[in-house]
C-alpha cells in the first residue's frame, strides 16, 4: 500500500523498492538490500517481519538513513523479549543519528507533498486534500479514522502521524512539531499514556501562545 499510495498521490521524490527476491515491484526497479540503493534515502519504510528489524535498522543507521517509519509489531507490546528487542533497536538508531517512527505503527503522512508512508486502508477510498487540521495518535486505527470522518466532513488534513510504541519518537513531541508548522489550524490527538510530561506541556503551551487548538482523546487512567 505505501509503495501505491507514493506512486498515486503524486510524491515527486525517489521512490527506491528494497526487495531482495523480486527485481521489479509493482513496475519499479527493485533493489536487493539497502546498501544496494543508489542514494541514501530519506527515509526508509521498514515493512518486514520483527525479526529482520535489527538488521535493517543497523543497515539504514550504517548507510546514513536519517529516519525510519517501522511498521512491524512484536516488540514491547508483546514481551519483555520484544521490549529489549525494541530498546536495542532504539539504541542502533541513536548511535547512528536516526529516528524511528514506531514500531508496531501504521505510519504517517504529509499530503502537501504527496507523501504517503502508511499503509492504512482508509486511502484506498481515496487521498486527503490539504488543509489545515493535523492528526497525531498513538493508536493507528483510531488516528486513520479520524482523519478519514475529517475527510468525509470535507476538512482538510495535512498531516497524519500514529507513533505506535514510541521507541523514539512520541506524542508530546509530535504534537510541538504539529503546533509549531504555521499551516496547522487545529490539532486532534488521541493517547493512551504519556511518558514525556515536559515536551507534552510545552507542546500545549506553544499550540495555546499560537492559539492552534489540541482536540485530545485521552483514555485510561
Amino acid at each position: 500500500r505505501p509503495l501505491r499510495y507514493l506512486k498515486e498521490g503524486g510524491y515527486r521524490g525517489a521512490i527506491l523498492p528494497v526487495n531482495p527476491r523480486r527485481d521489479t515491484v509493482q513496475g519499479m526497479r527493485a533493489y536487493a538490500s539497502l546498501s544496494a540503493l543508489p542514494e541514501v534515502p530519506d527515509v526508509a519504510i521498514l515493512a518486514v517481519p520483527a525479526s529482520l528489524i535489527p538488521a535493517s535498522v543497523r543497515e539504514c543507521a550504517q548507510i546514513g538513513v536519517k529516519a525510519a517509519v517501522i511498521f512491524s509489531s512484536g516488540f514491547a507490546e508483546t514481551s519483555a523479549e520484544g521490549e529489549q528487542a525494541q530498546h536495542d533497536i532504539r539504541e542502533t538508531a541513536q548511535a547512528g543519528g536516526m529516528r524511528i517512527l514506531g514500531p508496531n505503527c501504521i505510519g504517517l503522512f504529509n499530503a502537501a507533498a504527496g507523501f504517503y508512508g502508511t499503509f492504512a486502508s482508509a486511502l484506498d477510498l481515496g487521498f486527503p486534500v490539504a488543509g489545515g487540521v493535523a492528526i497525531a495518535s498513538q493508536s493507528g486505527a483510531y488516528g486513520t479514522h479520524i482523519a478519514y470522518l475529517a475527510q468525509q466532513r470535507g476538512l482538510g488534513v495535512s498531516y497524519f502521524v500514529s507513533t505506535g510504541n514510541e521507541a523514539d519518537i512520541e506524542i508530546g513531541e509530535t504534537l510541538l512539531w504539529l503546533a509549531r508548522d504555521p499551516g496547522v489550524r487545529v490539532i486532534m490527538a488521541y493517547a493512551e499514556g504519556l511518558r514525556d510530561s515536559a515536551t507534552f506541556v510545552e507542546a500545549l503551551r506553544t499550540a495555546h501562545e499560537r492559539r492552534v487548538p489540541i482536540v485530545m482523546m485521552k483514555v485510561g487512567r
